[in-house]
This record gives structure tokens, C-alpha cells and sequence, in this order.
């Protein structure tokens, strides 16, 4: 099934790899120097959240972007796209919402949350912070994320700093808790073995009814394309491919998915056609996928 995509929907190919330091290509070519300012909707989120003035929030988004490309030289930081609001601009962020607030006890988590921008923004929205829980292989990002929102003594989430495929971590704490996952740019960055893998351990975070939405780098015709570390693949799934896949994640899981999608080339991924990982079908896949039983 295919979701209708509203015009205000921010589609990103922020485009994630944990080895960094593997990276084949000069990290230094994903670092914008010329920012003159940055996603509105971040910028209204940094003046009227957290205080800052108009004129401050380029340099101070700077400074901590700076912070993190050091530690992280990903795409998604140097091209400036990692503040962006992406939660709030799916089809499904009204109903996400309405969940929330309904009922206290349910539960949110982040995965590859980042600087947990989109935990924000439903704090802002009316999410009580005992609600939300961020996961994030990087905990440095957890920590910068108080500097740049500079909310520290307002906001306290629970945050928990793992790899998604680590078989000797204990999950115990994540499993059977959530009621909406949030996954953008995370499924893409492995292979069709990884991603599958991946959801595995997702699904024992959830129980019948659990909603995960998100988006990830995507094919118009699906399958394994060179990765960004120029040492392997990534599986860039279609709508065909993402229906299939779940459909496989299911089947070792013993549960059933709802799988609503929609595929679409964008300007995020258009401004990386030149890369030797690209391919002209490549764009975005939002999804819905929604547990049966």
C-alpha cells in the first residue's frame, strides 16, 4: 500500500555509517563551509525552544556541527542536514501524536536519534519526557544535543548509547516497550543481511499494534549498491523490496506487518548523484509499518 506524501514532507538521505574511520573517500568533501542559514523550521525550534537569538543560531549550530563532524565525519553533518525535523513532517505524525497523548503509558523510541531533534519536538508538542527514549550509537551526540538545544535543566530522556547489532549487549531494558518507533536513515546503511538483522532486534522492542515510521535512502528498482565506506554494499530497498522484507522479518519473528510506502527522488539525494555509490533510480522510501499480531 502506498501513503500519500503531503507537500511539507522533509525527505532525507542523511546517510549514516558507524566506521567512519573505514571511509574510503576524503571525509573533508561532506563539510559545507558556505552556510548562510539553516532549515527554517530547526531555526524557529532553536529561537522560541531554546532562546536564541536570530542572529546567533548560524555560528552556535556551527560550532557544534564542527563538534561532531570531528568525531563523525558523516554526510549528514558536514551537508547541515542533521537538525532537520524529520518525524513531524510524515503522514502519520498527527495520529503519532494523538497516541501519545492519549495514553500516558505508551511509549516512544528514536532509533539512531542523533541530536534527538525529533524527541524535542514532541516534547514541544505535548510528549510528557518519561515517554520518549532515545537509542544512538554515538553517545557524544546525546551529550552535544544539550549544548545546541541548550535545555539541560528542562528536558530529561532516557537515552541509551548502543549498537543495534550487538549480540552481547543486554536489551532486556528496550524489549516489548514501544508503542511508535522512529527510523530515519537507519535501515540503509546495511546490507539486505544487516537490515534484516537490524529489525530482528527492532522487534523485540515492540508488541502487537507498535507503529515504526521513518525513511531511508531507497532504489526505484531495489538492491545492493556500493557503500559510502567504499568497503561493501548497502541494500537500497523499493517499494516491492521493503514489502518482501517484511514479509521475511515476519516470518522469523512469528508477527505480521502492515507495510504502507511511498518512493520518491528528492533534492537530498539528487545533490549526491555524483558519487560513485549513486544510481539513477536512487531517492527516498518513507514507510509505515504497523505490527498485526
Amino acid at each position: 500500500m502506498s501513503l500519500a506524501l503531503p507537500s511539507a514532507v522533509v525527505l532525507l538521505a542523511n546517510i549514516h555509517y558507524p566506521n567512519s574511520g573505514n571511509m574510503k573517500h576524503e571525509p573533508s568533501q561532506w563539510l559545507q563551509t558556505n552556510v548562510k542559514d539553516i532549515d527554517p523550521a530547526s531555526r524557529q525550534l532553536l529561537e522560541t525552544y531554546s532562546g536564541i537569538s536570530s542572529e546567533e543560531v548560524v555560528p552556535h549550530v556551527l560550532s557544534i556541527r564542527n563538534k561532531a563532524f570531528a568525531l563523525y565525519p558523516w554526510p549528514c553533518i558536514g551537508q547541515m542536514r542533521f537538525l532537520r525535523l524529520s518525524l513531524a513532517s510524515y503522514p502519520a505524525y498527527t495520529g503519532i501524536l494523538e497516541r501519545l497523548r492519549s495514553d500516558p503509558s505508551s511509549m516512544f523510541l528514536d532509533l539512531g536519534c542523533c541530536f534527538g531533534q525529533d524527541i524535542r519536538k514532541l516534547f514541544i508538542d505535548g510528549i510528557k519526557p518519561d515517554q520518549l527514549v532515545g537509542l544512538d550509537l554515538v553517545p557524544e551526540f546525546n551529550t552535544l544535543s544539550y549544548e545546541l538545544f541548550r535545555d539541560t535543566p528542562r528536558l530529561h530522556y532516557e537515552f541509551h548509547a548502543l549498537d543495534i547489532l550487538d549480540d552481547s549487549a543486554d536489551w532486556s531494558i528496550l524489549e516489548n516497550r514501544f508503542d511508535v518507533l522512529h527510523l530515519t536513515s537507519f535501515l540503509h546503511i546495511w546490507n539486505w543481511e544487516g537490515q534484516v538483522k537490524a529489525a530482528l532486534r527492532i522487534v523485540s522492542f515492540t508488541k502487537p499494534g507498535s507503529t515504526l515510521v521513518g525513511s531511508s535512502l531507497g532504489s526505484g528498482v531495489g538492491g545492493e549498491f556500493p557503500n559510502l565506506e567504499g568497503t561493501g554494499t548497502n541494500f537500497r530497498q523499493s517499494e516491492e523490496t521493503f514489502q518482501k522484507f517484511w514479509l521475511e522479518v515476519g516470518e522469523k519473528t512469528h508477527t505480521r506487518w502492515d507495510v504502507k510506502t511511498i518512493f520518491k527522488a528528492m533534492e537530498s539525494t539528487q545533490m549526491n548523484m555524483n558519487q560513485d555509490w549513486a544510481e539513477p533510480t536512487m531517492g527516498i522510501l518513507i514507510f509505515e509499518v504497523t505490527r498485526a499480531e
